[in-house]
């Protein structure tokens, strides 16, 4: 019996592979060379955001580190991370859409990039804060990216703009009048508590919120991966592309 070195033990399955093969560049039938590794190459990236160790510490096993990062930021500028993970939110169940925030520590090797930070705040140290959204099944399907110090609720137009949902639910610190009217405007109903200085109280759902914890799971299981965990992307928009790579594979 062929036996697996440990480090590979978690490489993608044939199922997983065929879901991912018809869509990825360098196929057979595209115009332009074809890849020959396109497997181990998304592998070797799998590796290195759950392990959260630096490029130069790829396994030699899944080919020479160097020209695997170039790949990935390659794709990267060409959005085929993006694209694959829209093409696997397949039909998201949008009985309600919930909406949240959560702060990722700033490893000291992703400060100083050139021109300075990128999306990082001080809040105890450096952060980036990733704004999500989920779906009834808590499952991902949008994600933005900003520095730590900023607050949640600003980024609460950009997670649920062109999403018809039943119900939007969240917390209070999304309790504003543009975000309740966003929702409104998009069919919505808004089920988040108010603030105690909102001057006209509200009523909302308070069964329906209690499913809240849908998109705290979702954070959970972001974070299994040690390179959401912690961030050691110097470029922002590396770590928005590792976090809807590790959304990808939750879908898979």
């Amino acid at each position: 019996k062929e036996t697996v070195s440990a480090y590979r033990r978690h490489d993608i399955s044939d199922e997983t592979w065929a879901l991912l093969e018809p869509h990825l560049p360098g196929r057979e039938g595209v115009w332009g060379g074809i890849a020959k590794d396109n497997r181990l190459f998304i592998n070797a990236v799998f590796w290195i955001l759950r392990t959260g160790a630096p490029w130069r510490d790829l396994p030699p096993g899944y080919g020479g580190w160097s020209n695997t990062h170039r790949r990935f930021i390659r794709w990267r500028d060409k959005g085929v991370w993006e694209k694959l993970l829209e093409m696997l939110i397949d039909e998201p169940d949008y009985e309600w859409l919930m909406i949240d925030a959560s702060h990722c520590k700033v490893h000291p090797h992703a400060a100083g990039a050139k021109g300075g930070n990128q999306a990082m705040g001080r809040t105890k140290g450096l952060n980036t804060q990733i704004h999500l959204a989920v779906d009834a099944h808590g499952m991902p399907v949008r994600i933005v990216i900003t520095e730590g110090s900023r607050a949640d609720c600003t980024q609460a137009g950009r997670l649920i703009e062109g999403i018809n949902a039943d119900h939007l639910i969240a917390d209070k610190g999304y309790d504003t009048d543009a975000i309740l009217e966003q929702a409104t405007a998009q069919g919505m109903n808004a089920v988040i508590p108010p603030k105690k200085n909102r001057v006209t109280p509200r009523s909302y759902d308070e069964d329906l919120y209690k499913l809240r914890h849908l998109v705290e799971n979702a954070f959970l299981s972001l974070k299994r991966w040690r390179g959401i965990a912690t961030r050691y992307a110097k470029n922002s928009k590396s770590f928005l592309i590792a976090v809807q790579i590790r959304c990808l594979a939750l879908w898979l």
